[in-house]
């Protein structure tokens, strides 16, 4: 399940790992579809332009990388989710 996606549209997501060791086609920003094979373990895990770069069983772990990784690929961003600042739309986090 996709819990939180790149508001630029980057290819930068973090999933909940709710269907262990499934196979799913994603499909990338540029249209090209992909294979991913979901952990057999760990909660969350980010997935950035199709690969699985980190998993961990706490959000504000995987969120953390997520962070990070958005603020190599573009300069501003929303950071962390802030119930009170901010508010999700089609998993993207956009200002309240």
């Amino acid at each position: 399940m996709i819990v939180r996606r790149c508001a630029f549209d980057h290819d930068v997501v973090i999933h909940k790992n709710t269907k262990k060791g499934m196979t799913k086609i994603i499909e990338l920003s540029d249209g090209t579809r992909q294979s991913l094979t979901y952990p057999s373990s760990y909660e969350y895990f980010l997935v950035v332009s199709g690969e699985i770069v980190q998993k961990s069983n706490s959000f504000e772990t995987i969120e953390t990388a997520y962070v990070n990784k958005c603020t190599e690929l573009h300069e501003s961003g929303h950071g962390r989710i802030d119930i009170v600042k901010h508010k999700l739309v089609n998993n993207k986090v956009v200002d309240r």
